[in-house]
C-alpha cells in the first residue's frame, strides 16, 4: 500500500516490524514498513512523517532491520528519532555461510533476484515522482520478508542467546574506542558494534560501569587492526608477484641516423620494428643505424634526456628488484590527450619498486580527487552513456533469466530502450543478445575512462595542456622526491620531438587522418 495523503496513514500494531529506508539527494525517500502480511510504502517528500515516525520508532515493537546502520543514521539525523527494540537481520544470520539479504530470500522465501540489479535499484533516483513499478516492486521486496526471516533465523540459537540478539550497531574504527567510552562515562547503554559483537559469545550484557567492556573492546580492535594489517601485506605481496619483474625494464638499444647522429635510447622492439619495416639495419644486437636523416630539428636538451642511458632502478630510493613502470601522467588522461603528447612517453613514465609504487599510487589518487575539484568533473563521471549500460544490463540479465526458466520474454521493454535513447546510440533493430553484449561492454569500457575524457575536453590549447601534465610533475617531484630520476629530467618537458615522416608517431597520424577524411566523405555521401 502506497502512503502518500495522511487519511491512508494506518495504525501500526503487531510485536514485529520489518523496516528498510530508501534515501536520495540528501534526503529520505522512502519508508518502507511491514508486518509480515501488509506492506506500507510511506512518502516522506508527499507527507510531513515525523511525528508518525517518532511515536512508531519508540513504541515497544520490535524493529527488524537488515545491515540498518545507515538507516538508523537518516532517521536520527533528518526526524531525531532513536529507534526502540532495534533488531539486525545481518546479526541474526551470521551463522549462514552467506548472510546476504539476496542468499537469504533465495534460501528460505523462494525469491530469486539479482545482485546486479539490487545495486542498480539502489543506486536509482528515490527523490523523482512517480517512482517507477520496479522501484516499488524492490521497496515493498526489501521489508517483506524481515518478520518471517527473524522467526526463522532466531530459531538457530538458543533461549539465552535470543534475549541478547537485538543490541548491536554499526561504527567505525577509529572512533569506536572513544565513542564506547563515552558512553560508560555518559552512563549511557553501549551498543556493541556488529563486528565486535560477533566475538562475545552472547555473554550476559555489560553494565554500562563495567569495565570489562572496554578491556574487551580494546583487546578486539587490536585484533582487528593486526587481521587488517596482515590482508594489507597479502594484498602487497599479490601485487608484487604479479606485476613485478627481477628483470631489467630498460634494454637500452640506441638508434642512430643515416649520418651516424646517435637519437636516442629506447627497447628492443623499437629497434626491431624499425628493421622489419626496411627503415634500418643492425650496427650490433643492440645498435640500429637508420637509412635516413630527420627532418626535424632537435632541442639541445632533449637531445640529453633522450641519449641518457636509463638505470634499471627505482627513482625514488634506487631498489633495483621488484621494479615496474610507473606513469606520472595517469593513463585515463594521458589517454585523451593528442598525439605528440603520447609520441615520446619515455619522458613521464619512470621506474619504481612495489614499495615506492605502493605510496605513489595513493598520492597520486589523491590529487585526482583535487584534479575532478579543479575542472569540475566528478571523478565517477558518467553521463547519460552510464543509463545505457544500466539499462542493457538489466534488460539482458532479465533475457537470460526468463529463457532458463523457459519463461517469455517482453520485447516491448527492448524497443522502449531502444527508442529512448536513439539520440545517443544506435542499437539493433532486431533483439540480439550477443550483439548487444558486444555493445554493452564496449560501453563499460568506455565509461571507465569518462572521467579522464570530460577533463581533457576542456585541455582546448597547448598551453592548457602543459600546464595540466606539469600539476602532476610537480606532484610527483613535491610527494615523492624521487633520488635518481635522469639528470635531464625537466618539469617543463615540451614533447616537439618526432623522426619525421618514417616515424611510428607519423605514420599513426597519417592513419588516423586518413581514417577522419574517409568517416566524413562517407559522412557527406550518407547526406545526399
Amino acid at each position: 500500500m502506497y502512503i502518500n495523503s495522511e487519511n491512508l496513514l494506518p495504525k501500526l500494531q503487531g510485536k514485529a516490524f520489518g523496516i528498510d529506508i530508501e534515501f536520495s539527494n540528501d534526503r529520505i525517500c522512502l519508508i518502507q514498513i511491514s508486518d509480515g502480511d501488509q506492506i506500507y510504502l510511506f512518502d516522506p517528500i508527499a507527507l510531513n512523517l515525523e511525528q508518525y515516525m517518532k511515536d512508531f520508532f519508540k513504541n515497544d515493537a520490535i524493529k527488524i532491520f537488515y545491515s540498518g546502520a545507515q538507516d538508523l543514521k537518516w532517521l536520527k539525523n533528518e526526524y531525531q528519532i532513536v529507534v526502540n527494540n532495534y533488531c539486525d537481520l545481518k546479526v541474526l544470520a551470521q551463522k549462514e555461510p552467506d548472510q546476504s539479504l539476496i542468499a537469504l530470500w533465495k534460501k528460505y522465501c523462494g525469491v530469486q533476484f539479482e545482485r546486479e540489479d539490487k545495486k542498480r535499484l539502489q543506486r536509482s533516483d528515490w527523490f523523482a515522482r512517480p517512482l517507477t513499478q520496479e522501484q516499488l516492486y524492490y521497496a515493498a521486496l526489501d521489508c517483506k520478508y524481515l518478520v518471517a526471516l527473524r522467526e526463522i533465523l532466531l530459531q538457530q540459537y538458543t533461549e539465552d542467546e535470543q534475549n541478547c540478539i537485538h543490541f548491536s550497531t554499526e561504527l567505525k574504527e577509529p572512533k569506536l574506542l572513544r565513542y564506547l567510552k563515552k558512553q560508560l562515562v555518559d552512563n549511557q547503554d553501549v551498543l556493541l558494534p556488529q563486528k565486535i559483537y560477533r566475538h562475545i559469545k552472547f555473554q550476559d550484557p555489560f553494565q554500562t560501569d563495567d569495565q570489562k567492556v572496554i578491556g574487551l573492546i580494546e583487546q578486539l580492535t587490536k585484533k582487528h587492526h593486526e587481521d587488517y594489517k596482515e590482508q594489507k601485506r597479502q594484498r602487497f605481496l599479490q601485487f608484487q608477484e604479479k606485476f613485478t619483474t627481477h628483470k631489467p625494464v630498460y634494454s637500452n638499444c640506441r638508434i642512430f641516423s643515416l649520418s651516424g647522429q646517435q637519437l636516442c635510447f629506447c627497447d628492443q622492439k623499437k629497434i626491431q620494428w624499425y628493421v622489419k619495416n626496411g627503415l634500418g639495419e643492425y650496427l650490433d644486437e643492440k645498435s640500429i643505424k637508420l637509412n635516413f636523416d630527420p627532418v626535424c630539428e632537435f632541442d639541445e636538451k632533449e637531445m640529453k634526456f633522450y641519449n641518457e642511458e636509463r638505470s634499471n632502478r627505482c627513482v625514488i630510493c634506487g631498489a633495483s628488484s621488484n621494479i615496474l613502470k610507473y606513469q606520472i601522467i595517469p593513463y585515463m588522461y594521458k589517454h585523451y590527450l593528442p598525439n605528440h603528447y603520447k609520441s615520446h612517453r619515455a619522458h613521464d613514465v619512470v621506474i619504481l619498486c612495489a614499495r615506492c609504487h605502493e605510496k605513489a599510487s595513493a598520492l597520486q589518487d589523491k590529487k585526482r580527487a583535487e584534479v575532478a575539484k579543479l575542472y569540475g568533473v566528478p571523478l565517477q563521471y558518467y553521463g547519460e552513456e552510464k543509463l545505457v549500460v544500466d539499462k542493457l544490463t538489466y534488460i539482458l540479465k532479465k533475457y537470460e533469466s526468463l529463457t532458463k526458466a523457459g519463461k517469455p520474454f517482453d520485447m516491448g521493454q527492448y524497443e522502449e530502450i531502444r527508442n529512448q535513447f536513439k539520440d545517443l546510440i544506435q542499437l539493433p533493430i532486431e533483439f540480439n543478445q550477443q550483439e548487444l553484449n558486444k555493445i554493452n561492454d564496449k560501453l563499460k569500457k568506455e565509461l571507465k575512462n569518462s572521467h579522464g575524457e570530460a577533463v581533457v575536453k576542456q585541455l582546448d590549447t597547448d598551453e592548457k595542456i602543459e600546464e595540466f601534465i606539469m600539476i602532476f610533475r610537480k606532484h610527483f617531484l613535491s610527494s615523492m622526491d624521487p633520488q635518481f630520476l635522469p639528470k635531464e629530467w625537466a618539469i617543463d618537458h615540451r614533447f616537439k620531438r618526432n623522426f619525421g615522416e618514417k616515424s611510428v608517431y607519423y605514420q599513426k597520424l597519417e592513419q588516423n587522418e586518413q581514417k577522419q577524411d574517409s568517416q566524413s566523405i562517407d559522412q557527406q555521401f550518407q547526406k545526399q
